[in-house]
């Protein structure tokens, strides 16, 4: 398990080390993959929130919930026209 913590780690710090460097499509993959690697942040907060609810499937609805709510953010805030795509796509 710390063997994932520590790859992760290193590979955030490579990652950092690529956008210093203005390879930003190599620093994306390496932060994409050394997110993908760092479960502790995920498993902090489904334990934190299955111990107040101490009901598994509350806290996996919750933990949707905010999935969704910051998918939803992140589409607005970036400006998608996510309705819009998708008409094209379907019209094409």
């Amino acid at each position: 398990m710390y063997v994932l913590y520590l790859l992760a780690f290193l590979l955030l710090l490579l990652s950092y080390l690529f956008f210093k460097l203005k390879k930003i499509v190599i620093g994306n993959l390496l932060v994409t993959i050394g997110l993908f690697l760092n479960p502790l942040g995920y498993d902090l907060v489904l334990y934190s929130i299955d111990s107040v609810t101490n009901s598994y499937w509350l806290t996996i609805s919750i933990m949707y919930g905010l999935s969704f709510s910051f998918f939803g953010l992140f589409i607005y805030l970036n400006d998608y026209k996510l309705f819009d795509k998708l008409k094209n796509k379907i019209l094409k």
